[in-house]
């Protein structure tokens, strides 16, 4: 494996990790805001520790078309994950996220040696996105996410307060006797059962044992409440962006 920065910009903050081989070793994250400083960190890490390459997933093409000039006049060798630019999964339509792309190659290089494999990324939106054993894209579903869900409810109801900021993470009660409380519950359950009854569907689609994955801001949050989460893996899109950079710089009868 080589040595590389890895970078996923998301609609809300850009996470970056560096890995020496194919492990992380070290993990930052920058408001979407701070791109300036992001890309200013990132160019000194990468001459610093000699980095052979900066492997780039966005949702935000303006943010990584910003990112990839900068880094360019610094020098950088940086790699773009794409529909196009990667090997590793088939079946993909065009509008594809680059980061749902990111979170199935690492699914199924991580935890599939057979069967098939689910991820459900609870970010600005939560998804749901599915990969066979052999790399087959097996489709996939999106929704709101849970901090839109709670700005959505505050700015269409002007009674009702924006109260993400001060959820403190611990598992609400079911059934709550205040509105800030209501809300919390009502988002965080709402969200257990959309992926729920996805899950369930899915796996009858599928036909075939699944493995589940979590990632995402909010994964901490909603895995937990649910017996259908296999595991929860924080760093599932950077280590998926570190495969699909990897695999880009072999002949693909060697991936």
């Amino acid at each position: 494996m080589h040595n590389r920065i890895v970078v996923d910009i998301g609609n809300t903050r850009i996470s970056c990790g560096v890995f020496l081989d194919d492990k992380i070793v070290d993990l930052s994250h920058h408001l979407l805001s701070n791109t300036q400083k992001a890309a200013a960190d990132i160019a000194e890490d990468a001459a610093a520790m000699h980095i052979e390459q900066i492997a780039i997933c966005s949702v935000v093409p303006s943010v990584s078309r910003s990112l990839i000039e900068y880094l360019s006049t610094h020098h950088q060798k940086v790699f773009q994950v794409s529909g196009e630019s990667q090997n590793l999964i088939t079946g993909i339509y065009d509008s594809l996220g680059a980061d749902r792309i990111a979170n199935i190659a690492a699914a199924r290089a991580l935890y599939l040696k057979k069967d098939n494999a689910i991820v459900i990324d609870c970010g600005t939106a939560t998804t749901l996105t599915a990969v066979s054993h052999d790399g087959r894209f097996l489709g996939g579903l999106i929704t709101l996410g849970l901090g839109n869900t709670f700005r959505a409810l505050h700015q269409s109801t002007e009674q009702l307060p924006d109260i993400e900021a001060s959820h403190n993470g611990q598992p609400p009660l079911a059934l709550a006797f205040d509105t800030q409380n209501a809300i919390t519950s009502g988002c965080i359950y709402g969200q257990v059962g959309i992926i729920e009854q996805w899950l369930k569907v899915a796996k009858r689609e599928l036909g075939s044992k699944t493995t589940v994955i979590a990632t995402g801001g909010y994964a901490s949050i909603i895995a937990p409440l649910t017996k259908e989460i296999d595991h929860i893996a924080p760093d599932l899109t950077l280590h998926g962006i570190n495969f699909i950079a990897e695999a880009a710089m072999v002949p693909a009868d060697q991936v």
